[in-house]
């Protein structure tokens, strides 16, 4: 079995926004995490190091557009591998399978934009 964390966290650029968000996923222990709202318009290795657990290593991200939106799916590599994924202005899919088994799922992260000007690009993404 595996759990899965997903939080609006409304931006990663304060640290010490990072250091909560980083001890709140460390104590639920998921093996996937989902972020939305990081407005964070790139991410490496460094920064995600300041807000994600040590066991969760591996990412793939959707850029923030100035200081909206933002996406981030992140998950252990010992349990799970990414065989490919999809990213969109408004959702990041990625697809896993297990280092364990013959396992393998999709997760589609979402960002629902609260500006209703972006209602019908964030409906062209769900399609």
């Amino acid at each position: 079995s595996f759990s899965l964390l997903s939080w609006n966290v409304r931006g990663l650029g304060d640290p010490q926004k990072c250091t909560v968000v980083k001890d709140s996923i460390s104590s639920s222990h998921p093996s996937i995490v989902c972020l939305q709202e990081s407005k964070l318009r790139a991410l490496d290795g460094l920064k995600a190091r300041s807000f994600l657990p040590p066991a969760i290593t591996a990412f793939r991200c959707v850029d923030a557009l100035d200081t909206r939106g933002g996406i981030i799916t992140a998950w252990d590599p010992t349990i799970f591998a990414a065989d490919s994924f999809i990213t969109r202005r408004h959702t990041l899919t990625v697809f896993l399978s297990s280092t364990a088994s013959n396992y393998s799922f999709a997760v589609t992260n979402i960002y629902a934009p609260a500006d209703h000007r972006d209602s019908l690009p964030f409906l062209e993404d769900l399609r």
